[in-house]
């Protein structure tokens, strides 16, 4: 039998051993938090306004569009409180058809000049726009393709108010494209998207933040990317009120019927092309998908222009039929 001493010797060990346990796990929690905090900063706050040069380069014929040749600068305000800033490219040849382009991640609606000429040439008008929190429109924070797809939907309202004759289509690339994919859910009853072109776009923002941390940091022990994926998912929340896990272009796909064009660049090292497979695969509707080798994220339009310009243009001949 334990004698006086060892029990009450027994019972300072064990309340220590709990007390270090409960502390350790506190300690860790708050780490996580702080690098959940830290996170989210980045990739949701300050990843958005680094402006690549090739999109200052873009921004003179943006401008010169502006000035010489009629361009509509639109501004319009977002039902979440902060403006959206856009251009209305009107084709020189009337026209009730007009196309959406959302740019990617980092990027401004200067993007949109790599597809002016083909569009035009088709006979569509063209509404490009920086996306919250990205070049001239507010917004605290970018989202990923969640609130996105809502702004998506207001110029959606806008262009039918001003023409409710208007047959749309939307492209977009990278974050842009898993807008796209996330607003087709919002568009299935009505239909008033004809069809969809996503250049480059991720199925799931969780998987794809997770596969880019482990490959990052060679890990062999994930378990702790996981948890710090989830603390900065929280943070959003608090922070943004929206979670990452919500954003998942694959769960829109489910009972969407809108004619749906993948494209996606082998090369890509940002977003892997096998997320366009999977994104194509989910899809019960018409749906297509190219790829291209050797080419970077979101470089075909760029470096395969030609070949890009026919495999969309032969699209827009079938979806108008």
């Amino acid at each position: 039998m334990d004698t006086p001493l060892q029990i009450h010797k027994r019972k300072v060990y064990t309340t220590t051993a709990i007390g270090l346990i409960f502390l350790v796990l506190l300690i860790s929690s708050l780490l996580f938090l702080l690098g959940g905090l830290i996170f989210h900063t980045e990739f949701c706050l300050l990843n958005t306004r680094i402006e690549f040069l090739h999109y200052k380069n873009l921004q003179s014929r943006l401008k010169y569009g502006l000035q010489d040749q009629g361009w509509q600068p639109i501004r319009l305000q977002s039902r979440f409180g902060y403006e959206l800033i856009g251009t209305f490219i009107l084709n020189p040849r009337p026209s009730n058809k007009t196309i959406i382009f959302l740019h990617g991640i980092s990027a401004t609606q200067a993007m949109g000049m790599h597809y002016v000429e083909m569009y035009l040439n088709e006979g569509y008008n063209l509404l490009i726009y920086d996306s919250r929190s990205h070049g001239a429109s507010s917004g605290a924070c970018t989202t990923w393709g969640y609130y996105e797809k809502y702004d998506l939907d207001q110029w959606i309202d806008w262009l039918l108010e001003r023409n409710p004759q208007s047959t749309i289509g939307v492209h977009g690339v990278s974050m842009g494209a898993a807008t796209a994919l996330m607003h087709t859910a919002l568009n299935e009853p009505s239909k008033r998207v004809k069809f969809y072109i996503a250049d480059s776009p991720y199925s799931d923002l969780t998987k794809l933040i997770t596969q880019k941390i482990i490959t990052y940091t060679q890990s062999q022990y994930p378990l702790w990317i996981h948890i710090l994926v989830k603390c900065a998912s929280l943070v959003s929340y608090f922070q943004s009120d929206f979670l990452y896990e919500e954003v998942s272009p694959i769960k829109n796909l489910t009972n969407v019927t809108t004619p749906i064009l993948y494209l996606h660049s082998e090369a890509d090292v940002i977003v892997p092309v096998e997320m366009s497979r999977e994104l194509y695969e989910a899809t019960n509707g018409y749906r297509e998908l190219h790829t291209f080798p050797n080419i970077k994220h979101g470089r075909a339009a760029i470096d395969r222009k030609s070949e890009y310009q026919d495999i969309v243009v032969k699209f827009l001949h079938i979806v108008d039929e």
